[in-house]
């Protein structure tokens, strides 16, 4: 047992805890070190210690205060608190409602042949400054698996759980991601170069709500800035290259017209700039699983059965 749970351990109800610490489980890329469930009691306290990986904590019940290079933040059910490498952690539980969290501590190997699937997730938990988010993605069926696996082991257990534990990771990502996505829309002025970065999410998403055909390199014709100053700049503040954030967002825009049934797979691929609908239905594939025909026609079978 870690030493921060040992002071701390008389004020706890229950406490499922699964360390690798010594030899962390190989997650395709990602290197589990802990995981775990924690029921709290009056007057818990973590104990302050430095954080040696990434750790995500998601509380299910209770509140509290944690803290990260002793900056103090309030947290409630339903809140994740991501934990970085580096930082000096500690977490209090609320004396009349303390808290109930699953955690879970892990690192990327970026040796490994996957490390690319995860590497812009890496950069951008690396950006986040404020370490609290909303669950958004339903965070708790995840950790559920894990437990459920852990106790009853049986045989795919292991796979199970590494697709449990990615599940985790993404969930977490697109919590924040989201929150990082909306904030630049408050905080220009800031910093120059937020701005700059301000500038490109608004020109990208207002291109494609609107239709209109965008060319990553008309960025820095318009900016003023040579394509890969922005790029770098770019990927420094979030995480993400120019061109994975386009392809995020011409994706979104594809599923939203792909539900609509006035426009052709043909126009959609035309509308987002592909050069030919092969070559669209290859990367939607590629990122869901399907061709955009096959999930149109998913969908209306959907629909339809919901009308029958």
């Amino acid at each position: 047992m870690p030493d921060k749970w040992k002071a701390a351990g008389r004020l706890t109800k229950f406490h499922f805890d699964n360390v690798y610490y010594n030899d962390p489980r190989p997650y395709d890329a990602i290197l589990l070190y802990q995981v775990g469930d924690l029921s709290t009691g009056s007057g818990f306290s973590i104990g302050g210690h430095f954080q040696f990986c990434y750790e995500i904590t998601y509380f299910t019940s209770g509140r509290g205060h944690y803290s990260s290079d002793y900056s103090q933040y309030p947290v409630k059910a339903g809140d994740i608190y991501l934990s970085l490498p580096g930082d000096i952690h500690n977490g209090h539980a609320d004396d009349s409602d303390p808290f109930r969290y699953y955690y879970i501590g892990f690192g990327f190997d970026d040796s490994h042949g996957g490390y690319s699937r995860f590497a812009h997730i890496q950069r951008m938990l690396d950006q986040v400054k404020f370490p609290v988010a909303a669950d958004k993605c339903g965070l708790e069926t995840p950790f559920l698996g894990i437990f459920n696996e852990l106790i009853n082991l049986k045989e795919h257990s292991d796979e199970l759980i590494k697709t449990y534990v990615h599940q985790i990771i993404f969930f977490v990502y697109r919590s924040f991601f989201d929150s990082w996505e909306k904030q630049y829309s408050r905080q220009t002025g800031a910093d120059a170069n937020q701005d700059v970065v301000y500038e490109i999410i608004h020109r990208i998403d207002s291109n494609l709500e609107n239709g209109a055909i965008f060319k990553l390199s008309q960025l820095g014709e318009a900016l003023g800035y040579s394509y890969s100053h922005l790029s770098h700049l770019f990927s420094q503040k979030t995480g993400l290259t120019i061109k994975q954030y386009f392809n995020r967002k011409r994706f979104e825009k594809a599923v939203e017209w792909l539900k609509a049934p006035d426009c052709s797979v043909t126009e959609i691929s035309d509308k987002l700039g592909y050069q030919s609908i092969h070559t669209f239905s290859k990367a939607f594939r590629k990122s869901f699983g399907l061709s955009p025909t096959d999930y149109r026609q998913m969908i209306g079978n959907r629909k339809k059965g919901t009308t029958d």
